[in-house]
């Protein structure tokens, strides 16, 4: 309650001071209009610089741009198939209607370059036209939790992650299966805290990023070894004479950023670095059982060689700890993990012709793995001792290029290659010994040492050729094909694809896309863990997508996306049936091997947005879709009720609603509002019974029911978040935020989970000796206040 009576009095207190200021206030009205035949332009977007607000003409061209305090402004002005416009200077006085009459725009021939062939692509940021974009820079900066650049994600169609997870999936896959590149550099392990369910926050800082390209499906051939999708980081480019130092401080990160340039502009510089504050946050709350600490570093420098060339370089840093300790005066469980990321390497675009461009990088990368583990219980339910030693490291260095030759405005050709020498260390120890049932219902002694050391190394080759070209005036296809090979699998693997686009209107777009999508197992994820030390050949995905998108005249973007992936050669998978995110899946007596015959996911995705640059904008995202595995058979020796033939896969979300409301009440305060809602994942239910043993003791285990046979719950949560903008005397601006993290408190079932004693210690055991389930299931994020603020100079 204190949360909320602060919240109210900060949001009071402000807009009482704003309203005080809104009085006195002019505008700026005009109409645009086509240079060369004088119709009037429906859908054009103009945008006040200084304000980064503004609107779009209405059904007769025009505009009215209102609320405007006396200054000096300059519109930009934007419109599909047509040059960027400037006007500037415009002087505005109080109470000042300011006609700036006819605006003419002139008409440009359209680069192939420009035009979006491919199917589920989401522009992030960046500087596409604002009709085009998907989310802006200042939506993004005003969301929630918009400290990290991979959570916005989560609000499209086809895309789904967990509140402890910056990692997210595509279309029903698993998130290894979208590819993650900075400006051209593929990251393999980009998220921190790896142990909470799959990774809390991107290794890449925001402030970094000036633009991104999300693809979900049918991507070209410039793409390989994904099943899923495309997660594409461009960082900033930096302008002339210009020089930008930030530091931010919340409960999540402290964090430092600086831009610039150097020797008369043809140099220019980007430093990033960041630190976890969660250690210190844990400690002041007196949570002392899991400590997790981590940072991450960035740094590029950029240089112009003469006209043609730019070369860059850039290094990339990121270290995670996580100690946890759970010591009772019995039992010990103790788990110590740590990651790092280290990647450097150098970027030459060189821009041949004004029509012909090239990319080359050269690269290395290492990431680092340690897990250590132990335990000793004698409970109810676990009596055993484990022991584990996981160090694997990966290390890579490679060389790639990409041409793009725009040969006339009727043709574009790509191609490329890469080729990288690979090498993976593994050393893995695990001693287990508890007690255990199999599928007879007998206890037994189960003792499991497994000890392995490998040294694997390959090389992985890839190349493409697609061309872009016009069919018909209004019809543009896209063909590519794709060769990749990996030695240390023996993959040698042909991938055609084809995407078609169809313009009806200059804002109205269908597309379709067809092709191969191979995903060879990564060199450092042998399942050791389960004993495997052979590599798996690689997986193959199908890729069937359409698309409709319409802009209307109101400034609302509909999209419309309908998918059939088809996946098939898929290798046999570990799954721990009661917690699948647990820290070491190999210590726990759930974990079953699946064998596949195939799986398949399909969907039908909504997408519609509302931004003209006014005070209020929405955007809204429904997805109904259906991920399912064709089972061939389950081993597990233990109690469970398998099945065959199709199931549900883990990341199955039938039902998905994103919804998000923005409210700009002028240039200091921004309000987001969002809300989201998703059917439950599947979840294999389970009970206990229980065994005297000879000494007297009770011995519970588990009964697994039908695998992924019930649904979780479902999950909605509803986040409020409260930006605030200061300008000081010396023109430094400071930005505080709150962030109320499910506003209305939602009990949103994480983790079902039964125990065989109460809250006193007793045993839930009824008069005649029958179990009575317990229930002590987790849950995720309840109501969370969060705080922070930047200084930008």
């Amino acid at each position: 309650m204190k949360y909320l009576t602060f919240t109210i009095i900060f949001v009071l207190l402000g807009l009482l001071h704003s309203f005080a200021q809104t009085t006195e206030k002019g505008r700026i009205q005009g109409i645009l209009m086509d240079e060369t035949t004088g119709e009037t332009l429906v859908g054009v977007h103009i945008v006040i610089e200084e304000t980064q607000t503004g609107t779009v003409t209405d059904s007769n061209g025009k505009f009215v741009i209102e609320n405007l305090p006396k200054g000096k402004y300059t519109l930009i002005l934007t419109f599909i198939g047509y040059a960027k416009k400037r006007i500037e200077n415009l002087e505005l006085a109080v109470n000042q209607t300011l006609k700036v009459g006819q605006i003419k725009l002139s008409e440009e021939a359209f680069s192939l370059n420009q035009v979006t062939v491919t199917p589920g692509s989401f522009s992030i940021m960046g500087t596409k036209i604002a009709s085009r974009q998907t989310l802006a820079s200042k939506d993004i900066k005003n969301m929630s939790w918009a400290e990290d650049i991979t959570r916005a994600v989560a609000r499209l169609p086809g895309v789904s992650s967990s509140d402890y997870s910056s990692k997210f999936t595509v279309r029903g896959g698993e998130a290894d299966e979208v590819l993650i590149t900075l400006d051209g550099m593929e990251l393999y392990e980009p998220f921190h805290q790896r142990d909470y369910s799959g990774g809390l926050f991107s290794i890449v800082d925001i402030e970094t990023i000036e633009g991104i390209e999300l693809m979900t499906g049918g991507f070209s051939a410039d793409y390989g070894n994904r099943l899923s999708g495309v997660f594409n980081m461009q960082t900033k480019k930096i302008k002339d004479d210009e020089k930008h130092t930030s530091v931010g401080l919340s409960v999540m990160n402290a964090r430092v950023y600086t831009d610039g340039t150097f020797a008369d502009n043809k140099g220019s510089y980007i430093f990033s670095a960041r630190r976890g504050m969660l250690d210190a946050v844990f400690k002041i709350l007196g949570e002392t059982e899991s400590v997790p600490t981590f940072y991450d570093a960035m740094a590029k420098v950029s240089y112009q060689l003469g006209d043609k060339h730019n070369l860059s370089a850039y290094v990339l840093q990121s270290g995670d700890k996580t100690k946890i300790r759970d010591i009772a005066e019995e039992n010990f469980d103790k788990n110590d993990t740590k990651y790092s990321n280290t990647y450097a390497w150098l970027a030459l675009n060189s821009y041949h012709t004004p029509h012909l461009f090239s990319r080359t990088l050269l690269y290395s990368g290492l990431v680092k793995h340690d897990r250590n583990g132990s335990f000793f219980k004698y409970e109810p339910t676990d009596k055993g001792t484990f022991t584990l030693t996981d160090k694997r490291d990966y290390s890579l260095f490679g060389v790639k290029q990409d041409w793009n030759w725009q040969i006339s405005n009727n043709l574009l050709l790509k191609s490329g290659f890469e080729a990288k020498q690979i090498k993976a260390d593994y050393n893995y120890f695990r001693e287990l010994h508890e007690i255990r049932v199999n599928s007879n219902q007998e206890l037994f002694d189960y003792d499991k040492i497994t000890e392995i050391e490998l040294h694997p190394s390959g090389q992985q080759i890839g190349i493409y050729l697609t061309s872009r070209f016009k069919v018909l005036p209004k019809l543009i296809a896209e063909t590519g094909l794709r060769f990749d090979y990996t030695s240390y699998s023996n993959d040698q693997n042909v991938s055609p694809r084809i995407s078609l686009a169809y313009a009806f209107g200059k804002n109205t777009f269908l597309r379709g896309a067809w092709g191969y999508y191979y995903q060879s197992q990564f060199i450092n994820n042998l399942d050791v863990n389960n004993g495997i030390t052979d590599f798996n050949t690689a997986e193959l995905a199908k890729h069937y997508v359409l698309s409709f998108e319409h802009l209307f005249n109101n400034g609302i973007n509909f999209r419309a996306e309908a998918y059939y992936k088809d996946l098939s050669n898929i290798s046999p998978q570990w799954q721990n049936m009661r917690d699948h995110l647990e820290i070491f899946p190999e210590a726990r007596n759930d974990n079953a091997r699946i064998i596949y015959n195939g799986s398949a996911s399909k969907g039908i995705e909504l997408f519609l947005k509302y931004d003209k640059g006014e005070k209020i904008s929405w955007w809204l995202s429904y997805a109904l879709a259906k991920a399912e595995d064709d089972i061939k058979d389950i081993e597990f020796d233990g109690l469970l009720t398998k099945v065959t033939g199709k199931v549900p896969r883990l990341n199955d979300q039938r039902h998905t609603v994103y919804a998000d409301v923005n409210y700009r009440l002028n240039k200091k305060w921004h309000f987001n509002l969002s809300w989201q809602y998703y059917k439950g994942w599947p979840r294999t239910d389970y009970t206990y019974d229980y065994k005297i043993l000879p000494n007297g003791q009770y011995h519970f285990y588990q009964i697994h029911k039908e695998f992924n046979g019930t649904l979780y719950p479902a999950y909605h949560r509803m986040d409020l978040r409260i930006n605030r903008h200061f300008k000081t005397p010396k023109n430094k601006n400071i930005t505080a935020f709150l962030h109320l993290v499910n506003v209305y408190n939602r009990e949103n079932l994480k983790k079902f989970d039964l125990d065989v004693t109460d809250d006193e210690g007793n045993l839930t055991l009824n008069n005649e000796g029958n179990y009575v389930p317990f229930e002590d299931n987790k849950y995720w994020f309840g109501f969370l206040p969060v705080i922070g603020a930047s200084w930008a100079f």
